[in-house]
């Protein structure tokens, strides 16, 4: 019995080797960077450093298949076990496998919820007969310059481009207080690439802007503002040497931070990090931002300190996002929770009420 035992055990052992080899050899034809797009249809641009990110993807590839078996083998996800918990939360922070990133963000961010309390909502929004012209002209403009170099927004009547503007002009109708601003177009195409559907796109995106990014979209935009002054005022606590340097060669901190936060760094960091550093913020929040942000420059200090000019800066943290540093999702999600140290939501908050107070409603 214990020799029959044993070799079924092996012969399984055996068949999971396989199958992770095979599918770990499909990973690598396809994601290396000898492609002339990558995974989620953006084409490589000019200068592509494509021995890096051929580093990065040799070791990545193991990360993925261990991370996905321990996501099936521990945790299997359904609605039910992946809410907020100590495990789930590890679990998040070192990547959610692509196949359940979709469901983990619905259900962790709680827009899963807000759908299922509204059956039908998302249908009736883009029926409306409700006055919008000046937002939909806005929509109708910006959506043809989304991800113009993707090949899932390339055609105006098919791939993604006519689900983004139903998602957009539906968050419009939903939001009328707000209406559009520029920059929810990446934000909702994201969405749109991970999801690859409307509805749950539209869902995720009102949690954000209802939950995570409070005010960054209305009428001035207070809480990007406050969040602005926040992040500055982090940059301080943990390097003051640094951030009297930058005030110093007249640095405007809203230059730096403004499409970080308005595009949740899309369009600045490579999109596979970009899409760790989200399953982080729809799980825990915008401290996750805060963590980014802060980790993006204190991770430069030294060559920030050399800088002379606001020219400087810009050049200086354009070139990091398309370092190694950068390109290694995984090592960089690792950064965001050592580099900053310490970062509680109390803090966060005490920090967004004292800079709220000082600037005009």
């Amino acid at each position: 019995m214990a020799s029959g035992g044993t070799t079924t055990r092996s012969a399984q052992s055996g068949a999971r080797q396989k199958q992770w080899t095979e599918d770990n050899e499909a990973a690598t034809a396809f994601l290396f960077a000898s492609t002339p797009m990558d995974p989620y249809g953006f084409e490589r641009p000019d200068g592509f450093d494509h021995a890096t990110y051929n580093r990065f993807v040799s070791g990545y590839l193991g990360v993925l298949a261990r991370r996905k078996q321990r996501w099936e083998q521990r945790l299997r996800p359904t609605e039910k076990n992946i809410g907020h918990s100590a495990k789930v939360k590890r679990y998040v922070r070192k990547g959610i496998p692509t196949e359940y990133r979709k469901l983990v963000w619905l259900v962790s961010s709680g827009a899963n919820g807000k759908k299922l309390d509204n059956p039908g909502l998302y249908r009736s929004l883009l029926q409306s007969d409700e006055r919008d012209e000046q937002a939909i002209d806005v929509i109708r403009t910006d959506v043809p310059r989304t991800f113009p170099e993707n090949v899932h927004f390339r055609h105006p009547d098919e791939g993604l481009l006519p689900s983004l503007y139903n998602v957009l002009v539906a968050f419009v109708r939903y939001r009328p207080e707000i209406g559009y601003c520029q920059g929810l177009n990446y934000v909702a195409g994201v969405l749109l690439l991970v999801v690859r559907e409307e509805e749950p796109a539209f869902w995720l995106l009102t949690v954000l802007v209802d939950n995570v990014l409070p005010d960054y979209y209305s009428c001035g935009m207070r809480g990007l503002l406050v969040d602005t002054e926040v992040l500055s005022q982090l940059i301080r606590n943990r390097n003051l040497e640094l951030h009297v340097h930058l005030e110093q060669i007249g640095v405007s901190w809203p230059v730096i931070f403004t499409k970080w936060f308005i595009c949740l760094f899309v369009d600045f960091l490579p999109i596979d990090t970009v899409l760790r550093v989200w399953d982080c913020i729809f799980y825990e929040g915008s401290k996750i931002i805060m963590r980014t942000g802060l980790t993006i420059v204190l991770a430069n200090a030294d060559r920030l300190m050399r800088c002379e000019d606001i020219g400087d800066v810009v050049s200086c943290l354009r070139s990091y996002a398309s370092s190694e540093a950068a390109v290694d999702c995984h090592a960089f999600l690792k950064s965001i929770f050592k580099v900053p140290k310490k970062i509680n939501s109390k803090e966060i908050s005490r920090l967004r009420k004292k800079y709220a107070d000082r600037i005009p409603k």
